[in-house]
């Protein structure tokens, strides 16, 4: 009888050793057999769900932004004030560093690989917190002079900025509760004006 395989499942598999590998040689010094052997299958077993290494990069590419959207989301239609979620936003992002300074390298490459995706994501997270800013200062807590997509634009591009600085320099931010609360401090102080 043959074996009957959760393809959603075995997908996942795949893309979870597709994340080990590609942090350790990079996306380019990574080839399929690489990812097959990872992941414990034949590397024909995983064309089957991958016929190249495009899509299965398009695949990862698409799944990373998407738990990061996630996470945006949440955070800016939870509880709470306007501010109150940007500063919650900024220490569910401190908190995600390790697991996100494993894959800087691989982030780094998909970045180059899949510019269009990575432009729909901006745009979409820039949105959403622009949104939560506009709602802010409509609450007099964030400084009504701010351009609500700019100021989204400038959080993202520091948070960014860290999380480069975390991936080139691990020792940089060892104290991740420190970070938090001067990211949060940061951002309270620069948004309300």
């Amino acid at each position: 009888m043959p074996k009957i395989v959760d393809a959603t499942a075995q997908r996942r598999e795949i893309r979870d050793a597709a994340r080990r590998v590609f942090a350790r040689r990079g996306v380019a010094g990574t080839g399929l057999a690489h990812v097959a052997k990872a992941a414990g299958m034949a590397r024909s077993s995983l064309y089957h769900y991958y016929p190249g290494k495009s899509s299965l990069v398009r695949d990862l590419a698409r799944e990373l932004l998407d738990e990061e959207e996630a996470l945006f989301l949440s955070a800016t239609r939870g509880a709470g004030s306007p501010m109150e979620r940007i500063e919650k936003l900024a220490a569910e992002l401190t908190r995600l560093f390790d697991g996100w300074a494993a894959l800087g390298r691989v982030v780094s490459d998909l970045r180059s690989l899949d510019k269009r995706r990575f432009r729909s994501f901006f745009r979409s997270i820039r949105s959403g917190l622009g949104a939560l800013i506009a709602e802010g200062q409509a609450a007099g807590e964030i400084d009504p002079s701010l351009d609500p997509e700019l100021a989204a634009a400038t959080v993202i591009g520091a948070v960014d900025g860290l999380l480069l600085q975390d991936f080139v320099d691990p020792a940089a931010f060892a104290d991740r509760a420190a970070l938090a609360r001067n990211l949060t401090t940061m951002l309270r102080k620069g948004l309300a004006g």
